[in-house]
């Protein structure tokens, strides 16, 4: 009897180490890379991934920085390239996305100056261009790159996040409210054809910016209005991109990022309305910025210098 008990705990034993471990095979390590090379990156405020280049990824700094975007490489953190739009406005840049090519058209890079904590900015400005090489310094004159005004239906609103759909044709944009609310607008992508950019721009950092009444006096012709198509209950919105491969859209708190699969929803508006999934954030300084990569790994970049390059724990959820 003894040795029958005695063989019944050693099963019981190796069944709890062999559940343990399975536990622990299932939760992927997570990887995290300092972004260096520069000493010109230190508040990573966006973030896209290369298509020409899958171990490439791409950044730019927040508010108080020209033009530039900043390409590093995921497994090492080294700098690869850079890309300066020049002549175009730095206010507020926040966020970017990356556009998929089609038959015709090469992979596109859109950039947000979009920020406004003040609520004192009638339009924002969007950038879209070809992907740079990531691994070259490129300069892209006015003619390189195309320039949307957009303003919102409701008034100014400080967005932090943009993502481009290309199932519904157009970029969302994200709002980054005080309270529990994100509210959720489009920009068609046909938009893009339809407006020229505004020659007077949008000033800040010193520089005069003009309030709603004086834009609403310039001519109309060169601003889009965006669409409100949804309303989120999350705090605080800060990034956001959608996954290439499963069509998932994952929305980056400080806290936590949140996942809304896209399933079998027949739309954007209906996928976003479902219950999302929710991830603790990795303990990085001020997270702003996430993109899913070709393999839907989920990625972070933290504000500060240097930057930290991190994976989320997501597990099976994106398999």
């Amino acid at each position: 009897m003894i040795r029958t008990h005695q063989s019944s705990i050693r099963l019981c034993l190796l069944a709890v180490v062999s559940l343990s471990l399975l536990a622990l095979a299932d939760k992927p390590k997570l990887q995290s890379v300092t972004l260096s090379g520069t000493s010109g990156l230190t508040e990573s405020s966006g973030l896209a991934f290369s298509s020409l280049d899958a171990n490439c990824v791409w950044t730019h700094n927040d508010s108080g920085d020209r033009a530039r975007l900043f390409c590093f490489h995921t497994q090492t953190g080294a700098l690869t390239g850079s890309c300066d739009l020049l002549s175009a406005d730095s206010v507020d840049w926040e966020s970017m996305t990356s556009v998929a090519a089609t038959s015709d058209r090469a992979t596109k890079l859109i950039v947000a100056d979009s920020g406004d904590n003040d609520a004192v900015r009638a339009n924002i400005t969007l950038y879209r261009f070809d992907e740079p090489a990531p691994h070259k310094q490129t300069r892209l004159k006015p003619s390189e790159y195309e320039t949307l005004r957009v303003r919102f239906p409701d008034g100014p609103v400080d967005c932090e996040a943009i993502w481009h759909d290309p199932t519904e044709r157009c970029v969302l944009l994200l709002a980054k409210g005080r309270l529990p609310l994100a509210a959720v607008y489009r920009v068609a992508d046909e938009d893009w054809g339809t407006s020229q950019s505004d020659p007077q721009g949008d000033k800040r950092a010193g520089q005069r910016i003009p309030n709603a009444a004086q834009e609403n006096s310039r001519a109309t012709k060169y601003v889009v209005t965006a669409t409100h198509i949804a309303t989120l209950a999350l705090p605080m919105a800060t990034g956001a991109d959608r996954d290439p491969a499963s069509g998932d859209v994952w929305i980056a708190s400080y806290f936590q990022a949140f996942c809304f699969r896209r399933g079998q929803h027949a739309n954007l508006v209906e996928q976003l309305g479902a219950v999302p999934l929710a991830i603790e954030m990795p303990r990085l300084r001020q997270i702003e910025a996430i993109a899913v990569d070709r393999e839907s790994n989920v990625w972070v970049t933290s504000e500060g210098t240097p930057a930290i390059l991190q994976r989320l724990a997501t597990g099976k959820l994106h398999r």
